[in-house]
């Protein structure tokens, strides 16, 4: 398999995966983790300042597929996330509702 066909082949995988629900959330989780809002900076801590700007390295990169592979998934998975959470908070103040009329 030649490059071009590999990176084809790579480009068609992850667009599987943006095709479903739990493919964006995990993908989601893994460019949270990587942390790409935040500076990577940590005073008087090179480790820990190295650590960070590589964990915002693979997220870039994974962005960066994602884009090239389906341009409008990271503004579908950002959607979809709110939506989960202000779900959830909604239930929260719901329950609270419930706790202070009772």
């Amino acid at each position: 398999m030649n490059e071009k066909q590999l990176q084809k082949r790579n480009v068609c995988d992850l667009q599987t995966v943006l095709k479903t629900v739990q493919g964006r959330r995990v993908l989601w989780r893994i460019l949270q983790a990587c942390q790409l809002r935040r500076h990577a900076f940590v005073a008087g801590d090179a480790y820990a300042t190295s650590f960070q700007c590589g964990q915002q390295s693979i997220g870039l990169f994974v962005l960066a597929e994602i884009e090239d592979a389906a341009p409008n998934a990271y503004a579908q998975m950002r959607s979809e996330y709110l939506s989960e959470v202000t779900s959830k908070q909604n239930e929260i103040n719901r329950k609270n509702e419930e706790i202070i009329h009772d």
